[in-house]
């Protein structure tokens, strides 16, 4: 059965890739002023920011959690899986893209957070970055964004919790498109 022998065929291809992907040795390195991290798992890993113009690219990690200290430029996460991100401020964005399963949490201020062919994308805003963070996001499903949310009574204080929607409508109206969130009423 051809079919059979192809599927058996992308499978196998699959599995080396995978296999592959596994054998390149985690890294950890600042070149110039882009530290670097890559191929890790499951260990916890810390960068002390020295420079504001200092950038930091996440790339093919599983079940990494990085806490990053200090003011920096950037950061890009780009194909990870169940990864945390801690960082204190931004000049710049925090780039999501190629992942799934990812946290990022912001503990002073980020201007812009870009999330890209993710699936699975959680975004802790702090007091501060909630009011002044623009989200933009494509291609994108399971994006959650949570922030504190003040009431009249201090005790009752708490987080929130929203989804960034996932579905569009999009109609002609007077030659020209509009396109709204769908809702779906309960």
């Amino acid at each position: 059965d051809v079919a059979h022998s192809a599927s058996a065929m992308q499978q196998q291809q699959q599995q080396q890739q995978a296999q592959a992907k596994q054998q390149r040795p985690p890294r950890m390195e600042l070149q110039g002023s882009k530290w670097v991290v890559e191929n890790y798992g499951t260990e916890h890993l810390t960068i002390e920011a020295t420079e504001t113009k200092q950038t930091v690219y996440i790339f093919n990690c599983t079940g990494t959690t990085l806490v990053i200290t200090g003011k920096l430029n950037g950061i890009a996460i780009d194909n990870c899986q169940k990864c945390g991100v801690v960082f204190d401020s931004l000049v710049a964005q925090c780039e999501i893209v190629n992942c799934k399963s990812v946290q990022v949490q912001v503990r002073e201020t980020v201007p812009a957070i870009q999330i890209d062919r993710t699936d699975g994308a959680q975004v802790f805003l702090s007091e501060a970055a909630r009011d002044n963070t623009q989200i933009t996001t494509a291609k994108t499903s399971e994006v959650n964004v949570s922030y504190p949310f003040e009431t009249v009574n201090p005790e009752d204080d708490n987080s929130v919790e929203q989804p960034i929607p996932e579905q569009f409508q999009t109609i002609v109206r007077d030659g020209k498109l509009v396109t709204t969130v769908l809702e779906h009423s309960s």
